[in-house]
């Protein structure tokens, strides 16, 4: 069985989603095709407009075999880190190749300006903004990272070009809170914002002291000065985020952060943790072929197959997630899929 990886967030799933699992089934010729995705919250630290059960959904309904989820605390990562977690997952699979959307759509270039940055990043005095100095685009910067753990893990990376016909999801997502209709408008949860979660992140970054927040995941080079600093005037999420970007610290390292902060992951718990395990969402007959293939040991389907601190984080995920909801969405079941 010849088996293709995407790593996918679907923050929402669009037309540029279905495109992508269509070039990547056709490029590879693949029997099986497995998707990895981010659930309650993205790789950027935003909360997902589609839940974790409909992106599973929709995903196997345009024609994914196998859907699995990247916890949060794996997930909501920088590009390196967010590439190293999925991979290893992956890699628990005899998987051929990843594919991925890029906007230079040339693997051989890519491999280049991994190259380039490795270079940069070991002269301290240059290394500030590498992405923004070698003008690399967002797709491409994940891209780098697919290149770099594929070759770990002798996976075979193969790109296909980001097609702008097809909006963006952060297009998608703007045009959603401005009122717009859009593809499976339905499904999504408008209270699903940073706005919502402000009031919350606001009280506890007051509460809490620089010494404790210090012991949060990703709370590091006094960024926890600033943030209690900046939740003492602002009083909206907008005006908090503006005030806290820096060069040092962008919108998406604030948004990690913060999310972070919200779930209480530490810092000390985040220590030698890997993800070697496959936490299945949801499949089809032809899924159910290729889990036959995995170890069963790496295979998680019911909440008491987790560690325990996997237990905690998803239990946490999922009472943040509906902290915000008048009606709480249940967990589900794995979802088997009949076509």
């Amino acid at each position: 069985m010849k088996i293709t990886g995407i790593i996918a967030e679907y923050n929402p799933f669009h037309q540029g989603h279905i495109y992508h699992i269509q070039k990547a089934k056709e490029i590879t010729q693949c029997d099986c095709l497995v998707v990895i995705l981010t659930g309650c919250f993205s790789q950027r630290g935003l909360p997902s407009l589609l839940t974790p059960y409909d992106k599973t959904k929709l995903a196997l309904q345009y024609g994914a075999n196998l859907v699995l989820e990247c916890p949060v605390c794996f997930g909501a990562q920088s590009a390196d880190y967010f590439a190293k977690y999925n991979l290893q997952a992956l890699s628990c699979l005899p998987i051929d190749t990843l594919c991925f959307g890029s906007e230079t759509n040339d693997v051989a270039y890519l491999r280049h300006l991994l190259t380039r940055q490795k270079e940069i990043s070991a002269d301290p005095s240059k290394s500030l903004n590498i992405n923004q100095n070698l003008d690399i685009q967002p797709n491409d910067i994940l891209g780098m990272q697919y290149i770099r753990y594929c070759d770990l893990y002798h996976i075979e990376p193969v790109t296909i070009h980001r097609n702008p016909a097809y909006k963006s999801a952060t297009q998608t997502r703007s045009d959603f809170f401005s009122g717009k209709e859009e593809f499976y408008g339905s499904l999504f949860l408008k209270e699903q914002s940073w706005d919502t979660y402000y009031p919350y992140l606001r009280l506890l970054l007051q509460m809490m002291d620089a010494e404790d927040l210090r012991k949060i995941h990703l709370v590091t080079e006094g960024i926890e000065n600033r943030l209690k600093a900046v939740a003492q005037s602002a009083s909206n999420w907008s005006s908090f985020l503006e005030a806290a970007i820096t060069k040092t610290y962008t919108r998406a390292r604030i948004q990690r952060t913060c999310l972070m902060i919200l779930l209480q992951i530490k810092k000390e718990e985040m220590k030698e943790t890997s993800f070697y395990k496959l936490k299945v969402l949801g499949f089809d007959s032809i899924g159910k072929a290729c889990l036959k293939q995995c170890d069963a040991s790496n295979i998680i389907t019911r909440f008491n197959q987790m560690d325990p601190f996997l237990q905690a984080i998803h239990q946490k995920t999922w009472a943040l997630y509906n902290s915000v909801l008048k009606h709480p969405i249940p967990e589900r079941p794995v979802l088997i899929y009949d076509r």
